[in-house]
């Protein structure tokens, strides 16, 4: 069996005593010996293919330097983008993340917390489904730090929260293309009583109706797990009814669109402007520059890590940060005043 590598090990090669080799390694020395002799020590660490033992290290600090991370759809452009970010901002904070997807399903957000206790993480960044209220409760009643990212459960108090003004969004969407000319707007977004999707249906609503007249504005909801059969024939329907632009409301959404226009060869924007709510990679390779929602993503990793380690290390004040978006104009949304 290969010898496990000790400081003991490191010391002896560097014919120093092991509270220096500690103190390096755990980037304490500063004061106590020369920016030249620490990298030595962390060369020979390297050589000699040192690894700390985490378990001794977490029994000492009643830590395990690991943080859950549950997020709501890994096939979400918005989340996969999150996890990179979060993961990075840990690593800062020498924190390791066990990641986890609940697919929008309660039962495995569940299951997913389990085995987030059963791997003792110090604290949980989540994203959660409908209907984990009861868990979330159970959280906050163990006192174990967790923040909510992008959703919000109004009904449970003094929890750590970060995500956007979707309301505030979704109303500087219709701002932008009454500016632009559009007259009949219609909002696609998913069926579902998630409180952060209400309020961008909330926002787009009270928009059209304050600054368009639209007193009952078009919003087709769609089922997630049906989106590629009810949304062809929502856009399709949409078209016939002459709506001028459609806002997708989540980028899932607007991918699936995007697609069914291309295949119907749709134009935009002369036939039917379009805005999505999230930005992606993928909205490069459509046709014309797309519109869209772009949300403050790598400061929603960073602010949830600073806030889950300030909780893990004993603040127990609840944080509520709402952030705010912008939008980012491409020839998708194009004026048609001179149309």
């Amino acid at each position: 069996m290969r010898k496990k590598i000790s400081l003991k090990d490191i010391a002896n090669e560097m014919g120093v005593s092991t509270a220096v080799v500690s103190y390096v390694l755990n980037n304490k020395y500063e004061g106590r010996i020369s920016e030249a002799k620490a990298n030595e020590i962390k060369n020979i660490a390297k050589k000699l293919n040192y690894f700390p033992n985490q378990i001794a290290k977490s029994l000492k600090k009643d830590r395990t330097f690991t943080i859950g991370l549950i997020i709501a759809d890994i096939s979400n452009l918005f989340y996969s983008s999150i996890a990179r970010y979060i993961e990075n901002e840990s690593k800062k904070y020498n924190y390791n993340v066990i990641f986890g997807s609940a697919d929008e399903n309660a039962d495995k957000f569940n299951e997913l917390i389990q085995v987030m206790l059963g791997r003792q993480v110090d604290g949980i960044i989540l994203a959660a489904p409908k209907g984990t209220e009861t868990t979330l409760n159970y959280l906050k009643e163990r006192q174990l730090p967790f923040v909510l990212i992008d959703r919000y459960f109004p009904q449970i108090m003094e929890i750590n929260t970060v995500g956007v003004n979707n309301y505030q969004a979704s109303y500087t969407v219709v701002q932008h293309i009454a500016a632009n000319g559009y007259k009949k707007p219609a909002m696609v977004t998913l069926r579902t009583d998630l409180f952060h999707m209400q309020d961008r249906v909330s926002g787009f609503k009270d928009a059209c109706r304050q600054l368009l007249g639209e007193q009952d504005s078009k919003v087709v909801e769609v089922k997630e797990d049906m989106l590629s059969e009810e949304l062809e024939e929502c856009l399709l329907n949409l078209l016939e009814e002459q709506n001028d632009l459609v806002y997708f409301s989540t980028n899932k959404i607007a991918m699936e669109g995007l697609a069914i226009l291309v295949k119907r060869d749709v134009k935009v924007p002369n036939e039917m402007g379009i805005v999505c709510f999230d930005q992606a990679d993928a909205y490069k390779i459509f046709n014309t520059s797309i519109t869209f929602i772009k949300q403050p993503l790598q400061y929603i990793g960073s602010k949830s890590v600073e806030m889950l380690i300030s909780s893990i290390n004993g603040n127990r004040f609840a944080e509520n940060v709402v952030l705010e978006t912008q939008i980012v104009s491409g020839n998708s949304s194009a004026s048609r005043k001179n149309s």
